[in-house]
């Protein structure tokens, strides 16, 4: 996954690398960075009896909101972390939106995997705006923007 993720930052110019950072909040070597400086994925993994599952979140943006949520996190936690590591990928490339970031990680992901659309089931969807309404309550709307 950070391979495929390295080579799609990277078709819109971002220094791309794999690795953990020093300072980076949730350490991890498959982590992909900008310029070996700034985290801009983390990679999750787990593995069962017969399954396995292999997730990542790419900051496209708004990294000053991540640093905002981290910070207190990090600190009442009381583990070390540097908050210039968290980064996104419009730092690197301003003006990049989530629409063209998601397009060229969907492209490559479809250079090594069968691409199939599938939509959540409207049920699915409606719990979903009910918990995000239920978040806005405690966090305020702008978390969802």
């Amino acid at each position: 996954m950070s391979s495929i993720i390295v080579t799609a930052l990277r078709d819109l110019g971002v220094d791309a690398r794999i690795g953990e950072i020093p300072g980076e909040y949730c350490p991890g070597e498959h982590s992909v960075n900008a310029s070996g400086k700034r985290k801009l994925m983390g990679v999750g993994q787990r593995i069962l009896l017969h399954a396995a599952h292999v997730g990542g979140v790419v900051v496209v943006g708004q990294s000053d909101r991540v640093r905002d949520v981290l910070i207190p996190v990090y600190e009442a936690l009381d583990l070390e972390w540097d908050p210039a590591t968290a980064g996104s990928v419009e730092d690197e490339v301003p003006g990049i939106e989530w629409d063209g970031a998601g397009e060229a990680i969907l492209r490559r992901f479809a250079d090594s995997y069968e691409m199939v659309e599938e939509s959540l089931r409207p049920e699915i969807l409606d719990r979903a705006h009910d918990l995000q309404a239920m978040h806005e309550v405690r966090v305020g709307p702008d978390l969802f923007k």
